[in-house]
């Protein structure tokens, strides 16, 4: 007994430093997280969706947009960055590691369907836009490849083949190894989120719980895919409203974090993840820190997810994330009521548990 208990505080203990090495990489990155962040809340209170002082057709708008979501698609870049610091390994080379996956090039190969290889070894087809673990594993890999050359090679060759060799290594890793695990992750995400689908109620309220975990992992764009084939038929009775529902909980849990800690970004996070719809500040720089909080978010998804699954709450339509996103509810079989019921449970579970059971806030204490 003494035996499985030592094992599995052993299994916790490496989970919590992966989570913690994961954090390490990712925080200096919360500034752009933040900024973009706002910024998508910005551009949603004065488009529109509210106060329709701008167009989407317009100059302003589009610019400010596309700078919004290029905060997140180079994310892996930023990421690569900060993980060679981690990680103890070059930046540069780092960095290019995370920005080959993002090349214009790939990007439109991929999606023109050509099948590519390198070295002989196929190339998954698959777009690297936004994924944050993707590239925090292939510095981590390079951190032995780079230093590891640099300990191995003649002072007078490191200058010029130590940046080759890497890069030459790390094509075929990044793109042949690294890539198919994606994938393959991913398409077991579609199976599990079609397995949940037939589960009913239930299965809408193990979906809303583990939406964040599936952040951390990485597979956002298997999530999208996932949506996008659910919604084929025109309604999505699961996925879609899942993810509204999951920002505004993460919103809602970290409002009763900064009600704790008073710090200015943990609010400017609650209000990115429930009203701008993206979660990655609030999720990855606050909430992943605090196993409390996230617990809660995940109780707080569940209590949501169940009422959204008993009345039927459906989604006839794409949008933000965020608060605005319970308007692609209104439709024939579903009711915008049943989803603000949802939310507003949802909501209140999360922030309720998050506001009793939380001390001390990591941010805080750190200071």
């Amino acid at each position: 007994m003494n035996s499985m208990k030592q094992f599995a505080e052993k299994i916790i203990k490496n989970i919590r430093k992966a989570l913690d090495l994961v954090i390490e990489c990712i925080i200096p990155t919360m500034p752009i997280m933040i900024g973009v962040g706002m910024l998508k809340v910005v551009l949603i209170i004065v488009g529109p969706q509210v106060l329709n002082i701008l167009s989407e057709t317009s100059d302003t708008y589009t610019v400010l947009s596309f700078v919004a979501d290029a905060g997140y698609y180079f994310m892996p870049i930023y990421v690569a960055v900060s993980s060679a610091d981690a990680f103890k390994t070059n930046r540069y080379i780092a960095a290019l590691t995370g920005a080959m996956l993002l090349s214009p090039v790939f990007v439109e190969l991929v999606a023109s369907g050509r099948q590519l290889s390198v070295f002989g070894l196929p190339i998954a087809s698959t777009s690297y836009g936004n994924q944050v673990i993707s590239s925090i594993i292939a510095v981590w890999i390079l951190s032995y490849i780079y230093n590891g050359l640099e300990k191995l090679l003649p002072e007078s060759m490191r200058p010029i083949c130590v940046p080759l060799f890497s890069i030459v290594i790390m094509v075929p890793i990044a793109f042949c190894l690294i890539g198919p695990v994606g994938v393959f992750l991913g398409n077991r995400l579609v199976d599990l989120i079609m397995y949940l689908k037939n589960l009913g109620p239930i299965g809408n309220a193990i979906m809303c719980a583990i939406i964040p975990f599936i952040t951390i992992a990485g597979l956002g764009g298997a999530n999208l895919g996932a949506m996008l084939l659910l919604a084929s038929t025109g309604v999505d009775p699961i996925l879609f409203y899942a993810n509204v529902l999951y920002n505004n909980i993460l919103g809602a849990v970290t409002l009763a974090l900064y009600l704790k800690d008073r710090q200015p970004e943990t609010l400017a996070s609650a209000i990115t993840a429930a009203i701008g719809g993206t979660s990655e500040p609030a999720l990855f720089g606050i909430v992943m820190k605090d196993p409390k909080a996230l617990m809660s978010l995940c109780v707080g998804g569940f209590a949501g997810g169940l009422y959204a699954g008993l009345f039927g709450v459906k989604s006839y339509a794409m949008a933000s994330f965020g608060t605005f996103g319970i308007i692609t509810t209104i439709g024939p079989d579903s009711s915008i009521v049943h989803a603000a019921i949802a939310m507003v449970i949802g909501c209140l579970v999360g922030f309720v548990i998050c506001f009793i059971t939380h001390g001390n806030h990591g941010q805080k204490t750190a200071a």
